[in-house]
């Protein structure tokens, strides 16, 4: 005698006559919680599973709210259901598309972006930030929303992948969240860079439990925020589109003690001739037009006397000089800076004259170079 599912597929008459009769929701709604549940608990062989997503076919377009949220409650979690039901479930509104979106692993990245962009709603964002795993450009995503609801529910979220950058961003955007940025701290394997950023916005109690879960030095996390802020200065450069605005920034970052030689030569290494050229003026105490006449000088004198007086390394001075070299020429040429082909153009050509003449501190202007185009 063939095995029979728990739970059988077919109306009884009684089934069939309240269909027929009942002008209310009730009935459809009971039949959906069987013929659901039955599907969701995994109690149908496979020729009743194929016959009960046909019917689901059909209730996916159910005038009836209550229908659609029973079939939702039941096939949320379950890997058999085809994509084509669970799809407009999942777009449906949010009393039926809610759990779906939370659980249901038939979703792919690609399914989840497309609802991400098609929606303005804080409740599926944050069905979604609650799923078992969310992958890092789901995340992003995400986060790109601003959201401090969807970001805290990521950052409790074990599951959810957050890329550094995600972390630095989550941050910077809710920096003045105590509850945030606890949660943030108390978040396994946080990137370095991340933990050394969050020290600085973090009260002393919570900076103190990011140095002791990392075992991160002082030394250590001062050299992280000075890479990071290089870093970012160096973008603020970048950004600067006017004298003016370059004035500005170089004013402000010696008023606080950091217009210093590595931000200078990081700065001239991205190719901003004009920060190089400022920078050197104000540490110099000239106008930056003298300076940028004493820079452009193809002689020893000219570069030599304002490299001396603006306080940059002396032993620098050679691999500097090869480096505005090799920039100009380039600069001839055609190359725009800011690529990876640009620095390996630049690093190139500084290598082949190395060769000839060796220059004392090359390694230090190569690692920049190198550094500033990743």
């Amino acid at each position: 005698m063939p095995n029979q599912s728990p739970l059988s597929l077919e109306l009884t008459p009684q089934e069939v006559n309240r269909l027929l009769e009942d002008k209310t929701p009730t009935a459809r709604v009971d039949i959906t919680e069987k013929i659901a549940g039955a599907y969701g608990h995994n109690q149908l062989n496979a020729k009743e599973r194929q016959a009960a997503e046909q019917v689901f076919r059909l209730l996916v377009r159910d005038t009836e709210v209550r229908v659609r949220m029973v079939l939702a409650q039941h096939v949320k979690d379950s890997q058999y259901i085809p994509h084509d039901i669970i799809m407009p479930l999942a777009r449906d509104v949010a009393e039926v598309s809610l759990p779906v979106l939370q659980y249901s692993q038939v979703l792919s990245d690609d399914d989840l972006l497309d609802l991400i962009g098609n929606t303005h709603e804080i409740s599926r964002y944050l069905a979604i930030s609650k799923r078992k795993e969310v992958s890092d450009v789901v995340t992003g995503t995400l986060l790109d929303k601003g959201s401090d609801a969807v970001a805290a529910s990521l950052i409790e979220n074990d599951g959810a992948q957050i890329s550094e950058t995600g972390l630095n961003k989550i941050i910077e955007n809710f920096k003045d969240s105590e509850t945030l940025m606890k949660a943030v701290v108390n978040r396994p394997r946080l990137p370095v860079g991340a933990a050394e950023k969050l020290i600085h916005v973090v009260s002393s109690s919570l900076a103190e439990t990011l140095k002791q879960k990392y075992k991160l030095p002082d030394e250590h996390i001062q050299k992280e925020v000075d890479k990071t802020r290089e870093s970012e200065t160096l973008n603020l450069v970048r950004n600067s589109k006017s004298q003016e605005d370059v004035d500005k920034l170089i004013n402000q970052l010696q008023a606080f003690g950091r217009l210093n030689p590595s931000l200078i030569l990081s700065a001239l290494c991205q190719g901003d001739f004009v920060f190089f050229e400022t920078s050197l003026a104000k540490l110099s105490n000239i106008p930056v037009n003298n300076a940028r006449a004493l820079i452009a000088d193809r002689g020893e004198l000219g570069f030599r006397a304002i490299y001396n007086k603006s306080g940059l390394p002396d032993a620098m001075f050679p691999a500097v000089k090869l480096l505005l070299k090799v920039m100009r020429e380039l600069d001839g040429e055609g190359e725009k800076p800011g690529s990876p082909r640009y620095a390996n153009r630049v690093v190139e050509r500084i290598l082949q004259y190395a060769e000839e003449n060796p220059v004392d501190n090359l390694s230090y202007i190569i690692a920049l170079v190198r550094r500033i185009a990743q």
